[in-house]
């Protein structure tokens, strides 16, 4: 079960992006900057759409160390957003840096009467090489959990609730399939697998009711293995730092994500 929260808190930390009026519109040295919906029709500001639209974040600042060229690339972007909402859930900050990316378009042009078709929004194609870091809170986790019911398969998981500490995390749910039902209490560490896989190791369960099947609660865990997996994302990721501790949880890159000066475009939600 608490693969099954962390699967859907944290895994959309990195699947979503490496993919009215402009009120408040400005023009800050080397970019812009769009508070409440992005308009226009450049590749940066498309990129910038196209990062908002699937991230939908209270804030996100993009750097570009140049526009990208007629063929959608670009030598090197940086993005940070803050308040990203995927699933439900809210991810506290996000940080990516992309090298050598490639920039392709995210949907078909809408159509335009009396004009020519309006440019779609730009995504990540792939890339050389990427750095990440991603933070979600345990508040914002359980905020998500409350009230939430959770498929895996015939199972379904209620009543969750989840509490990180160094080095993994404990979790209660109310654990259903068919005829049974049951309080499930979990107590896991967390590991990093050939630095691209993120599982549930020396996973620990108990179970209040002694004519529940265990095998059954674990198969249901263990079909939700790895947690996060990014060997098709984009760009080659490597992870190497997993921070836990009572309020958050921190997934990194050796290599943190660096901020460059270069064209900087701006979006605030309001």
């Amino acid at each position: 079960m608490g693969c099954l929260l962390l699967a859907l808190a944290v895994g959309v930390l990195f699947l979503s992006g490496v993919p009215g009026c402009l009120a408040g519109e400005k023009e800050p040295e080397g970019g812009k900057s769009f508070v409440g919906t992005v308009e226009g029709t450049v590749p940066e500001v498309r990129l910038l759409r196209g990062l908002v639209t699937a991230l939908k974040p209270e804030s996100l600042d993009l750097t570009l160390d140049g526009s990208p060229d007629e063929s959608g690339r670009v030598r090197r972007l940086f993005f940070e957003a803050r308040g990203v909402r995927q699933g439900g859930v809210r991810i506290d900050r996000l940080r990516v840096e992309a090298l050598f990316v490639q920039l392709q378009e995210e949907k078909d042009a809408p159509s335009n009467p009396g004009g020519a078709p309006e440019p779609g929004n730009l995504g990540v194609k792939s890339a050389v090489q990427g750095y990440f870091e991603g933070r979600v809170t345990e508040k914002d986790l359980n905020d998500f959990l409350l009230g939430a019911t959770l498929s895996s398969g015939n199972s379904q998981w209620k009543d969750l609730h989840l509490d990180l500490r160094p080095g993994g995390f404990t979790a209660s749910a109310r654990f259903s399939t068919g005829a049974v039902s049951a309080l499930v209490e979990i107590r896991s560490r967390l590991e990093i697998q050939e630095r691209d896989r993120l599982r549930m190791e020396d996973y620990q369960v108990s179970v209040n009711n002694a004519d529940t099947d265990m095998a059954l609660v674990k198969e249901a865990l263990e079909k939700a293995q790895p947690l996060l997996d990014f060997r098709d994302f984009p760009f080659p990721v490597r992870l190497r730092h997993l921070d836990l501790d009572e309020q958050s949880l921190v997934l990194a890159t050796q290599t943190p994500p660096s901020l460059f000066p270069g064209k900087t475009l701006t979006y605030r939600a309001r």
